[in-house]
């Protein structure tokens, strides 16, 4: 604005000395000046890691910026639920599993799913391999842990699926797990809900007390819910029914996606420097499980058969019936909990931009556990 005054000044005294009689009017606006940014904050489901280095690389490499989005990520944790924080609006949009989406549904909250960012599983159910537990069956008559509060969804029908009854624990004892390992690596338990990015890896990254070495996966038997058919949809992006009414709010909603996707396929071929980006907002697990959890997060988007974002509705299906079966919803969720014409308008301004929304040919890296993840 400094430039600006002297430069008037300089052209009235310059028409004064020509005996020039001079109206000036409105300074042209500065080429430079900056577009202003739609402010939006987007709720994640919990603490900052790699689970989230998509939208975290959105952020730092300027794609929400270029699409005129002024985005503040917030962080969760274990007393944050992000449907609370979204239906009382705080945040216009927020990161969740998908059956905790339709249980907050089911109490009245009008949440829609946008975009369903995770196109698979990563939920496992860990055993030691000395216990001879290799099946959902075997765990008959054994101590199994989950953390609940919704996460126990799959875990439940594949136990329900094997004749248990793990809601009145028949046949089956379910034991609150901790969000950490300890009731597993002490043996408190015969079996551990872990997350092939999470707690899978905090298991690795410790010392056998025995051998003084890690533990490595031959010590361990590993059984997917994916892999067994009870698998379901995790990290999706959502919004209340009344925000998604407004026009301008849907076309927000449509940049956001488009710069969130853009950031996740940034971190498909650049796994190092999401990692190095997610560490710079100081996570609590470091770096070493960091690049483990970046990779197995990208295994859970890429390959993307339906392109990054959009809903399978036969996954939703699948979801929709165990939620409600599980959970005792009042009825199961229909198309009306989600949305897919916002994902698909933002894959089409990738396509624009030439982007692979697909990930065809992606590989999972080879990265080697460190111990505590250092």
């Amino acid at each position: 604005m400094k430039h600006r005054r002297l430069w008037i000044g300089a052209l009235a005294a310059f028409a004064v000395a020509g005996g020039i009689l001079a109206a000036v009017g409105t300074a042209a606006p500065s080429k430079h000046a900056s577009p202003k940014l739609t402010k939006l904050t987007f709720q994640l489901k919990w603490v900052t890691q790699a689970q989230f280095a998509g939208y975290y690389a959105a952020e730092a490499k300027g794609y929400y910026k270029k699409a005129g989005l002024d985005v503040k990520i917030r962080v969760g944790g274990p007393d944050i639920i992000p449907e609370q924080v979204v239906a009382g609006g705080q945040a216009q949009l927020g990161l969740d599993w998908l059956p905790s989406l339709m249980s907050a549904r089911d109490q009245g909250t009008k949440l829609v799913n946008i975009a369903q960012v995770f196109s698979r599983s990563g939920m496992t159910e860990i055993t030691w391999k000395s216990s001879g537990i290799n099946t959902i069956a075997k765990m008959r008559g054994k101590k199994v842990g989950n953390w609940l509060g919704g996460n126990e969804f799959e875990l439940f029908a594949a136990l329900s699926r094997a004749g248990m009854d793990p809601v009145h624990s028949k046949g089956v004892t379910i034991v609150k797990q901790p969000f950490d390992m300890n009731l597993f690596l002490n043996k408190q338990i015969d079996a551990a809900s872990a997350m092939t990015y999470n707690e899978l890896a905090q298991v690795l990254e410790t010392k056998n007390p025995k051998t003084g070495k890690l533990y490595k996966l031959s010590d361990l038997n590993v059984i997917k819910m994916e892999k067994i058919g009870t698998g379901m949809l995790e990290d999706g992006v959502f919004a209340t029914d009344s925000w998604l009414k407004d026009a301008k709010n849907q076309a927000t909603a449509k940049k956001f996606l488009a710069a969130s996707f853009k950031g996740w396929i940034y971190c498909r071929s650049h796994l190092k420097d999401c990692v190095k980006i997610v560490l710079s907002h100081g996570p609590t697990l470091l770096k070493g499980h960091q690049t483990w959890q970046m990779n197995e997060i990208n295994a859970l988007i890429w390959p993307s058969s339906k392109g990054i974002g959009l809903m399978n509705p036969k996954d939703y299906a699948f979801t929709a019936k165990t939620t409600a079966k599980y959970n005792n919803l009042k009825k199961v969720p229909g198309h009306e909990a989600y949305r897919t014409d916002l994902a698909r308008a933002a894959q089409a301004i990738l396509k624009k931009q030439h982007l692979d929304i697909y990930g065809k040919t992606w590989k999972k890296a080879n990265v080697k556990v460190t111990p505590g993840g250092k």
